[in-house]
């Protein structure tokens, strides 16, 4: 694990952004982080997973275990997008995987 703290500055501008856009602070950072592997790698086609919380059902709410699923978030930067862009194509796929 790696930790690493912001500046409270850049961390204000994040979360100014993500109002901005409509998108959540996670939301802007995977945007950012599949824009950096897309121009670290060279790949158009990034996918990144991670957990989300699998207790949908009140029935399960108090049992004791690890109830998680994997998302994958797939991102497609072919023709150089803005990150607008990119953080649109995370906002939808978040927002419907979350459905």
């Amino acid at each position: 694990t790696y930790t690493m703290v912001l500046p409270s500055t850049l961390h204000d501008k994040l979360n100014e952004l993500s109002r901005k856009e409509g998108a959540t602070l996670f939301m802007t950072l995977l945007a950012a982080y599949q824009s950096f592997l897309s121009r670290y790698t060279g790949q158009e086609d990034i996918l990144v997973g991670s957990p989300i919380a699998n207790r949908n059902y009140r029935e399960i709410e108090g049992l004791i275990g690890f109830f998680v699923n994997t998302l994958v978030y797939r991102a497609n930067l072919s023709g150089r997008p803005t990150f607008q862009d990119v953080l649109y194509q995370v906002r939808q796929k978040a927002l419907k995987a979350y459905e």
